[in-house]
């Protein structure tokens, strides 16, 4: 009976969201009005349909555990998504894929020209831009992460143990990835993210993605015993990987580039696994 009740949130959640997709989509598009009304309210179905599914089994939301956990995990989920952003337009600009537009490098000297940076734009030293830098990831990964809660708190908060306790830890975290990836479906085959090969992207680039980033993600979460850390990344992933990578000029490599990034993930992912696999069944 849990079981179906778990399939019956998933369903659900889907259908709403691809009824709220299709909507924008038939509205103007992910340039329109509607997208930037209704892509906030989106973001936070996964929470609301997770309050509503812990009310109505009578789970309770205290079977939500809402402890920040261990704090040194919210640093690293600031920190990752963004020294990732970084190390990905470097390596990606050297090897001549793409154009980094938000920022240039001088020969001791860097010229931010676009974004927004707690410390400023303009002319500065390297070590000025660092710090600069990783201010701004920190601020804006809280503040996006305020978006981002309301999906955390439905997949990682929620979600991610009972897939974890129902399939086991790895196929918990694939399947979960996999329902994070596909709820986007509409809006990304309809060129959302990847305008130039949106069927490959809706079917294959952004669920692997979504898969890989689960297993960071998870490794936050079950190491800190807190979701918050998620809502942290996930911020950080939207913030810096969302605007410096996603603002890059690729010309005709954006698919060398994105294919490059989704080997990062698979990175991370592959050593997240490796330091949570004992953990078993065992969730937050």
């Amino acid at each position: 009976m849990k079981n179906n009740k778990i399939l019956i949130y998933i369903i659900t959640l889907l259908v709403i969201s691809y009824l709220a997709e299709i909507y924008i989509l038939m509205n103007g598009g992910i340039d329109s009005k509607a997208f930037n009304n209704i892509a906030p309210l989106i973001m936070f179905l996964p929470a609301i349909l997770t309050v509503l599914y812990l009310i109505i089994t009578k789970e309770g939301l205290k079977s939500i555990n809402w402890k920040i956990g261990k704090p040194i995990y919210l640093f690293y989920a600031a920190i990752i998504p963004a020294s990732l952003a970084l190390f990905a337009a470097l390596l990606i600009s050297f090897f001549g894929w793409g154009t980094i537009t938000h920022f240039h490098f001088l020969q001791h000297e860097v010229i931010i020209t676009k974004g927004k940076f707690v410390l400023g734009k303009g002319r500065q030293s390297i070590s000025y831009f660092i710090l600069n830098y990783f201010i701004t990831m920190l601020v804006f990964s809280i503040i996006t992460g305020a978006l981002t809660f309301g999906e955390e708190l439905g997949w990682r908060g929620f979600l991610q143990k009972k897939l974890i306790a129902k399939r086991g830890l790895f196929w918990g975290i694939v399947i979960l990835g996999l329902i994070w990836g596909f709820w986007h479906f509409p809006l990304i085959v309809s060129g959302y993210n990847y305008p130039e090969f949106p069927k490959l992207g809706a079917f294959f680039l952004f669920p692997l993605t979504t898969v890989f980033a689960s297993f960071f993600l998870a490794w936050l979460t079950l190491k800190a015993n807190s979701f918050w850390p998620a809502v942290i990344a996930h911020g950080s992933v939207n913030a810096f990987i969302g605007s410096i990578l996603a603002g890059m000029n690729y010309g005709n490599n954006r698919l060398f580039a994105d294919i490059f990034v989704l080997c990062i993930w698979g990175i991370i992912a592959f050593f997240s696994y490796l330091s949570i696999k004992n953990i078993g069944s065992k969730s937050e």
